[in-house]
């Protein structure tokens, strides 16, 4: 049998669970070959970002390391940028490497959208990454500790006045 390569981009929870379900299935297969590249080299719980934007959990209690979960198995792990894929000569190109491919597994995921309400690009904060947990905390402590020290009753109060832009999961949970 040829040998066949699987590669599968982006390490959300797609692209995770289809490389565990796919070593787990070509365990003992030689002839198969796993990729998964992601510009990260950790997983992020993106169900529990409002957690750390909330000052509920550490930020790193949010990150799984990609070769811990993928110790002892055939996935080969590559932490970088997908800059083309050429689906006539089936190869995954990245800033670092070209990955030959039978089959691609598309997991990049998607990009927030505050569906043109007025001031939210201008105001606020996205709560779609890591980074965007860690920056809301930030500003949300500083915010908080600002308005402890302001003497004017209404001054602190709209200090401490926060607005969701967004009901779905992360909006719903961020309100908490």
């Amino acid at each position: 049998m040829p040998e066949k390569n699987i590669v599968l981009i982006g390490a959300g929870y797609a692209g995770v669970h289809a490389a565990k379900k796919l070593a787990k299935k070509y365990k003992k297969d030689k002839d198969v070959n796993i990729t998964l590249i992601d510009r990260h080299s950790y997983h992020t719980m993106m169900t529990e970002l409002h957690e750390v934007a909330g000052g509920r959990v550490e930020p790193t209690a949010v990150q799984y390391d990609l070769r811990r979960l993928f110790n002892r198995t055939k996935v080969n792990l590559v932490t970088d940028n997908v800059t083309h894929v050429d689906h006539d000569k089936k190869i995954v190109t990245t800033e670092h490497g070209s990955y030959p491919f039978d089959y691609l597994v598309l997991g990049m995921g998607g990009e927030p959208n505050d569906f043109g309400t007025p001031g939210v690009s201008e105001n606020g904060f996205t709560l779609w990454s890591w980074e965007d947990s860690v920056k809301l905390r930030k500003h949300i402590e500083e915010t908080v500790t600002k308005a402890s020290l302001e003497q004017n009753v209404e001054k602190r109060k709209a200090m401490l006045s926060f607005v969701v832009c967004g009901s779905g999961f992360t909006g719903i949970e961020m309100v908490g």
